[in-house]
């Protein structure tokens, strides 16, 4: 072999083994790896806080069972989701939502019912930060920011997550909470545009007011 040749082959050997080394400590790690348990996990780690750290006041928790479920043991009323206990002990984490207080209702504010409309400001993220909506950037100014209208029936093909729904219609007019939703109560195993399957879905939600349809009285439904 030509010794020019061997040296040439002696200098490049170790060059090309560097780059393949470097190739894979770039390597970027999937993000979504073993998605469906760590979900899992952490919606029953948030379960297990809020289960010991429930209250009506800022930093405290509430939790309110998914109201399709809460219907079957209740007497319905117009929106047919009074839960006589709503921090009953579930079997499953998958069953509830959970929300920690951020800010407290107003003392007079209303509590939306089924077949109202509200209207909030919110940010939602996944476990690990990802922000897949939103409709403030930022901190939350209510002097500039503009809440977006909902309709709480689900009876839409476009209508809200039944996560959504359970806890909007536990909250009044003013308060504030970081809102923990379990997949099964969000997209469950089907994945929505930047959302995968299995996702819990995190939310800084407000509701700023509650709107209700025409002919029906201006009432509040209490939740004491």
């Amino acid at each position: 072999m030509n010794k020019n040749l061997f040296w040439l082959i002696a200098l490049l050997f170790p060059l090309s083994v560097g780059f393949v080394s470097c190739a894979e400590d770039t390597a970027v790690e999937d993000p979504y790896v073993n998605w469906q348990v760590r979900n899992e996990h952490y919606i029953d780690s948030i379960a297990d806080v809020a289960r010991a750290n429930l209250g009506e006041e800022v930093g405290k928790w509430k939790i309110y069972r998914n109201y399709k479920i809460a219907n079957e043991s209740t007497t319905p009323g117009l929106g047919g989701t009074i839960v006589t206990n709503p921090y009953e002990t579930l079997a499953s984490a998958s069953d509830s939502v959970y929300m920690r207080i951020i800010e407290v209702g107003k003392e007079e504010g209303l509590t939306p019912l089924f077949t109202d409309s509200v209207s909030v400001y919110y940010r939602g993220k996944l476990i690990n930060g990802t922000v897949f909506d939103q409709n403030y950037t930022g901190d939350l100014d209510e002097k500039i920011h503009v809440p977006t209208h909902f309709a709480l029936q689900a009876n839409q093909t476009d209508g809200l997550i039944v996560g959504w729904i359970t806890a909007l219609q536990w909250m009044k007019e003013g308060e504030r909470v970081e809102l923990y939703i379990p997949a099964a109560l969000g997209y469950g195993t089907q994945n929505q545009s930047s959302i995968p399957a299995n996702s819990v879905l995190i939310f800084d939600l407000k509701l700023e007011k509650v709107i209700h349809p025409d002919g029906i009285e201006s009432y509040s439904l209490k939740v004491d």
